[in-house]
């Protein structure tokens, strides 16, 4: 099947599955005009992409406002800059359909398999949705999983229900947006669980390689960011797959819809190159990949990982306390460290270990805390251990997964 443009498809259609500015409000379309300008320059994070996405917006927005030759100028300077943007000509046939009631020589050509219009429609409603709906909420606010960045720079968060990815730089011990962009995920969606489901991974993960652009088929565009799939939980869960990256686009193609890899995250590559500024392998740049993301306050932000602080304090005071029962009472005993067994041995050593001991002394330094998307009442400790005992000392790192079992009493699923 084969779909015809005219402005009443593309943008009926785009503003009906939106809930923003133009799509509820009873102001005059220049108000409209004024408002959604007004977000866009003072809310809206920093771009790489020479104002792609605030040229689309502009020209949707001069459609719905029935400025047709303001639109179709708008498209031809978007044009020019961007040749490869297929909203951008989308755009074009439709306001110029609109306004000579008949497709012209160039809309005339207009015709899409209905898989790619829907693509391009579903790429203008995430971009709108994100100015309309969450660009205020997303400058206000931080995503739930981003409890305490600890020694990280930066750390990248997507949300794949909205189809946008952000970066957060660590401000002082406290998570700023710094960037955000539009972005494609796994062809059928997320939440990935096997080798070729199409599914982009639900998880806290770390990018561990980066390759260039000129090693790589044009489909990846300027360059990738490989990440940590399948990780230790994925494992535990049986999820199988691989090669999850972070990508660009080929060269014929500006933006890919937002459901459309084989499981893969994909931006831009004017966006690939500029978060590429900021993370690294080096690093071990984390990212949290969700299903959604839930938004908080700073001071709720605070609120919560206080409390979760506290979960892992009573942890180490009652290691510390020799109180062996106490100690052992915060692991999880019927999957102890994921299904690797040996908990009745474990447990045995430790006895033994604490019987032997005077003292002990455990101070911790957190190097990220973070909540596991995907998962109810889950969160991901990295930290710096030292320890001190009468007769053996030890400096190393270790990550530690929580989870609220079925008495709502905080346990340890794995340590290591």
């Amino acid at each position: 099947m084969m779909s015809k443009l005219n402005s009443f498809i593309v943008i009926g259609f785009l503003l009906l599955q939106t809930s923003g500015i133009a799509a509820q409000s009873n102001l005059e379309p220049s108000l409209q005009a004024s408002l959604l300008d007004h977000r866009m320059a003072e809310l809206h994070a920093t771009k790489a992409n020479g104002d792609y996405e605030l040229a689309i917006l502009g020209i949707i927005k001069s459609i719905q406002a029935g400025e047709l030759e303001r639109a179709v100028e708008e498209a031809d300077t978007h044009l020019e800059k961007f040749p490869e943007s297929q909203v951008g000509h989308l755009l074009r046939a439709d306001a110029l359909s609109a306004l000579t009631g008949q497709l012209d020589s160039v809309a005339a050509d207009a015709y899409l398999p209905d898989i790619r219009f829907d693509g391009l429609t579903h790429q203008m409603r995430n971009r709108w949705r994100h100015q309309t709906d969450h660009a205020e909420i997303v400058h206000e606010k931080v995503p739930a999983s981003l409890l305490d960045m600890g020694d990280h720079a930066y750390v990248i968060v997507a949300d794949m229900s909205q189809g946008r990815l952000y970066l957060y730089q660590n401000d002082s011990g406290k998570s700023r947006l710094l960037h955000d962009y539009y972005m494609s995920v796994g062809a059928d969606g997320y939440g990935k669980q096997v080798d070729g489901d199409n599914k982009t991974p639900v998880g806290v993960y770390a990018i561990n390689r980066h390759i260039e652009g000129s090693a790589l088929p044009d489909l990846y565009g300027k360059g990738a960011f490989p990440i940590n799939y399948p990780n230790r939980y994925d494992r535990y869960l049986k999820r199988t797959g691989y090669g999850i990256w972070l990508h660009g686009t080929p060269s014929d193609t500006y933006a890919r819809a937002p459901w459309s890899s084989e499981g893969c995250f994909v931006l831009s590559n004017d966006d690939l190159l500029d978060i590429g500024k900021y993370v690294s392998a080096e690093a071990r740049t984390p990212v949290i990949l969700s299903d959604a993301i839930e938004w908080l306050t700073l001071e709720q932000l605070e609120t919560r990982k206080r409390a979760l602080v506290g979960v892992i304090e009573r942890w180490r005071r009652d290691w510390e306390s020799l109180d062996t029962n106490a100690y052992i009472s915060h692991y999880e005993d019927s999957d102890f460290n994921l299904s690797k067994g040996g908990y009745a041995l474990w447990k045995k050593r430790k006895e033994l270990v604490n019987e032997a001991k005077t003292f002990v002394q455990v101070d911790l330094e957190i190097k990220s805390l973070f909540a596991y998307p995907g998962v109810d009442d889950m969160f991901v400790v990295k930290y710096k251990q030292r320890y001190l005992s009468d007769n053996f000392s030890s400096e190393s790192e270790k990550e530690q997964l929580w989870k609220l079992d079925e008495r709502g009493r905080w346990r340890i699923i794995y340590e290591g």
